[in-house]
């Protein structure tokens, strides 16, 4: 077979994409994500040499890596494809060490943002190398969760029944669900009172409601029923209402970005109901490439684990074009909208948006499953309104008074807002959380309310106090559970969904009507790593390892250093940790010294492959206390069991 060009990608979905576009000159293959990670069943990780991961095959790959390495061998040129993250950065760091020394192959890395015909031959068109630095931060990232699972996991099973292992962010993810549940547990609720009115002018024409605003020209603060029943009193008391203030105030409301990972995950729960995995299966599906017609497969959709806003020229270009097209020129503004990424932001990629925004919701439907259809057109009505004109409102609020009986003046307050120009809104209106506020209806048409006039009196058509609580904070869901992650600088596009998929299926968190609560279970891992390892699972730690792993990636810190000074502070915890709830050393000793006094022992007994001797087991303990004169709570707990015995 001659030789050829090699490109391997991470999934079968987006190798027949890319085989379309660059045809039969290049074979594509998909690695099926990993070829090589750390060993399951041992730490794999040599701490005395500068934290050397010990990589070997990813199991259940070997038919995989069997294959490339046999197209390696034919080809000339191997092109590494996989996403342009850090993650993707690493796989194809991996393929490169699996297959170079199979092959006298060039290999080259190929990036691109989105799998369309001229992102993907332009990438080809200028192949580059790999980033070491970003794949350090990948590596630095997966040692960091191997050291911290493999060394508190222990110390969690010997201590909690059911708790099945620790993760270093997923342990956070789950400190932050507790401390909010056990919040909502203690909260009290607090009775306080609204008075809404039904109002009329008198020589008018229609209603509108107004609510208590101010008592004497202070806000109101109806705490009680005996309180609301005074006020009510007075309001329908003698004395005129009359209109004393009517004012209208332009203000505008303007887009929001374009989607990054969060905010679609965000929309996505708010709108459609998906979960946090869905929604980003769903958006790989798009980003992959789907069959359109005779278009053949085609990526719908840029790259979708992304924390920036930033949009190429040529895509905000294509998209004013289609707003002048579409909505008409005063949609278009002056100049593209233009969006400030958060610090820490990835400059480097794109916001998700559709990669051609003229392939219309509607133009794509027969060929998208529904699910693929509703976020997709999220996305691209999400892209639309970013480029738009902001809405342009106009807000009316109007003052009613009353000097009443009981020598008090009371106000109350109207409010209207009318849609002056719709801007973004005639694209896009969808709630951006689950737990954002829905819409106050509207206490009156806006051109009611814009008629009336200083001095004009109104009559009291109706008058209805109601009592209410003030509300605990609300669950998380799993889409505001990471607007909280990522608030507070914890985890990245990419890990995200595994987070809050993980505090799932370990059993530590239960998922009601889409909001999460933590099991018994859950608590206890939370409460005993808190108490033990406070330093280690704070957000703010947390928060700043995220930052060290940026930091290597610009190449700032040295991975290794970075690790080891990582390390050394978790040994000094866990040393700590193992030893809570530990005897003294005097009490140890005089306990352990009564045993020599023991002439029989009972027989040992065999449980499976392993013989128990309590013998064997109280020397190990002596032997152990001569060195170190102390005991761990564990030990001390056993031996305490085998006196009593």
């Amino acid at each position: 077979m001659a030789q050829q060009n090699l490109v391997i990608v991470e999934s079968p979905a987006k190798a027949r994409t890319i085989s379309r576009i660059l045809g039969k000159d290049y074979c594509v293959m998909a690695s099926m994500g990993h070829v090589r990670d750390l060993p399951e069943k041992t730490l794999g990780v040599d701490v005395r040499n500068g934290f050397r991961p010990l990589y070997q095959e990813t199991k259940g790959r070997g038919n995989v890596v069997k294959e490339l390495r046999a197209a390696a061998a034919k080809a000339a040129h191997i092109y590494l494809a996989p996403d342009p993250d850090r993650e993707g950065e690493a796989i194809a760091w991996h393929l490169h060490e699996l297959l170079a020394p199979t092959t006298k192959a060039t290999f080259q890395r190929v990036v691109f943002h989105e799998i369309t015909r001229t992102a993907v031959n332009r990438a080809f068109e200028h192949p580059g190398e790999l980033e070491m630095n970003r794949v350090n931060s990948q590596q630095a990232r997966r040692v960091l969760d191997r050291l911290v699972g493999y060394q508190v996991s222990p110390l969690l099973w010997s201590r909690i029944e059911g708790g099945s292992s620790a993760g270093r962010v997923q342990t956070v993810a789950l400190r932050i669900v507790c401390e909010r549940e056990r919040e909502i547990r203690a909260f009290v609720p607090v009775e306080y009172w609204t008075i809404n009115a039904l109002l009329s002018p008198v020589d008018g024409e229609g209603q509108f409601r107004a609510r208590l605003a101010r008592i004497d020209g202070e806000k109101s603060e109806v705490r009680n029923q005996e309180t609301a029943d005074r006020v009510a009193a007075a309001l329908r008391g003698e004395g005129p209402l009359q209109v004393t203030a009517v004012e209208t105030k332009p203000k505008k409301r303007y887009a929001p970005p374009p989607f990054i990972t969060s905010t679609l995950q965000q929309a996505a729960g708010a709108t459609l109901r998906f979960g946090a995995s869905r929604t980003m299966q769903l958006a790989q599906q798009l980003y992959e490439g789907l069959e359109l017609g005779d278009s053949g497969p085609t990526g719908l959709i840029t790259y979708m684990r992304t924390d920036s806003v930033a949009v190429a020229n040529e895509a905000q270009l294509a998209c004013r074009e289609l707003i002048a097209a579409r909505f008409g020129v005063d949609y278009v503004p002056e100049k593209p909208n233009t969006y400030r990424n958060r610090a820490g932001a990835q400059g480097a990629h794109e916001a998700i948006r559709p990669t051609d925004v003229t392939r219309t919701p509607e133009s794509v439907a027969a060929f998208l499953d529904p699910a693929q259809l509703k976020l997709y057109t999220l996305i691209w009505k999400r892209f639309v309104a970013s480029q738009m004109r902001p809405a342009e409102l106009a807000v009316t609020g109007v003052d009613v008074s009353k000097r009443a009986a009981d020598g008090r003046d009371y106000q109350l307050k109207a409010e209207a807002t009318a849609v002056v120009f719709p801007g973004f809104t005639s694209v896009y209106q969808a709630r951006e959380s689950e737990d954002e506020e829905e819409a106050e209806e509207e206490m009156a048409p806006a051109a009611l309310l814009v008629a009336l006039r200083p001095g004009l009196p109104c009559k009291l058509d109706e008058l209805k106090p109601e009592q209410k609580f003030t509300e605990p904070p609300p669950r998380f869901s799993e889409a505001t559970l990471i607007r909280e992650l990522e608030s507070n600088g914890i985890g990245r596009p990419s890990t995200y969904a595994s987070i809050v998929n993980t505090i799932q299926q370990r059993k530590y968190v239960d998922k009601d009507k889409s909001k999460l609560i933590p099991t018994e279970v859950g608590f206890q891992v939370t409460d005993f790593l808190v108490a033990n390892l406070n330093d280690l699972f704070q957000v703010g730690f947390t928060a700043g390892m995220e930052e060290k792993l940026d930091q290597i990636e610009e190449g700032k810190v040295e991975w290794s250093a970075m690790l080891q000074e990582f390390y050394d502070e978790l040994c000094r915890h866990l040393g700590v940790a193992k030893m809570a709830g530990a005897p003294e050393s005097d009490v140890a000793g005089e306990l352990l010294a009564l045993f020599a006094n023991v002439k029989e022992w009972a027989t040992p007994t065999k449980r499976g492959k392993r013989t128990y001797s309590d013998a064997a087991f109280v020397t190990s303990l002596g032997e152990q206390f001569g060195k170190q004169a102390k005991l761990t709570e564990r030990q001390w707990s056993a031996l305490l069991k085998m006196a009593v015995k």
